[in-house]
């Protein structure tokens, strides 16, 4: 299955400037004949200060939504785009992230879990790791901060996951975002593809990783791009097959306290 990945400087607050700018990336995609493409974190209004992307959070559904099912289901192909979301039934909002099939149904929802300092002011953090088909791949998500904590990979593969979808817009250095998916990667023997806002206040290319680690395709750090990369099921049961770290795990010495030390 050939997926992509874009990055791009968004258009800070247009939140109808970048659902052109996403379409023009989706066209190019499905001209390249991928299944699914992956768009950054806050793709839609870009990532701005809290004050700013409270009041742009939309409900789901709602109009940029049924925007983005529109342009899936237009040019046939899988969407899976960061958003800032609405909840009314509990009048809270979350950095999340949506998978769109190339019906333009949705399949699969995310709220970041591990929020970054800032997003606590505008954002609830979100509480699972959901998975979903999509094309027979059992697919997962995960937004930037996430990266940096092993057990996000770690829950998506004992869910089942064998594709992880990672939207970011990174503040730190872009060498640990490139570590971060790479490692998630490799822990648990998924493929991890990873959308990355460019602009000035954010570092890393948008890459696609496999199983073993190994990037695949890389974007050009600075530049509005997509890349492209095949994933599928069956490199990641070679990959489970040599090395089955989900079955050796043993969470019943992770838990334990250490042994005292008995001094004489």
């Amino acid at each position: 299955m050939l997926v992509g990945t874009a990055q791009y400087t968004a258009v800070r607050g247009d939140i109808t400037a970048n659902l052109e700018l996403i379409e023009g990336f989706v066209k190019e995609a499905a001209r390249k004949q991928a299944r699914m493409l992956a768009l950054p974190e806050l793709a839609t209004t870009g990532y701005l200060k809290p004050e700013c992307i409270g009041p742009l959070a939309e409900s789901i559904p709602g109009p940029t939504f049924a925007r983005l099912q529109r342009i899936a289901r237009d040019y046939g192909i899988g969407l899976a785009c960061g958003i800032a979301e609405f909840e009314p039934s509990c009048n809270s909002r979350f950095n999340s992230m949506v998978l769109l099939n190339r019906k333009g149904d949705e399949i699969l929802r995310y709220r970041k879990v591990h929020l970054w300092e800032t997003e606590n002011q505008w954002a609830e953090p979100g509480d699972s790791f959901p998975v979903a088909d999509f094309e027979q791949m059992p697919t997962g998500m995960w937004i930037c901060y996430d990266s940096r904590f092993p057990e996000t990979g770690r829950s998506l593969a004992h869910n089942g996951a064998k594709l992880a979808l990672v939207a970011t817009a990174w503040l730190g250095p872009g060498p640990e975002w490139i570590l971060a998916t790479r490692s998630r990667a490799m822990d648990n023997g998924i493929f991890v593809v990873g959308s990355a806002l460019q602009g000035p206040h954010f570092h890393g290319p948008s890459l696609i990783v496999s199983p073993h680690g190994t990037i695949l395709a890389q974007g050009e750090e600075g530049r509005d791009m997509v890349v492209y990369a095949e994933v599928d099921n069956t490199a990641v049961e070679r990959f489970r097959g040599r090395l089955p770290l989900l079955q050796h795990r043993r969470p019943s010495a992770y838990t334990q306290p250490p042994p005292r030390n008995h001094s004489t």
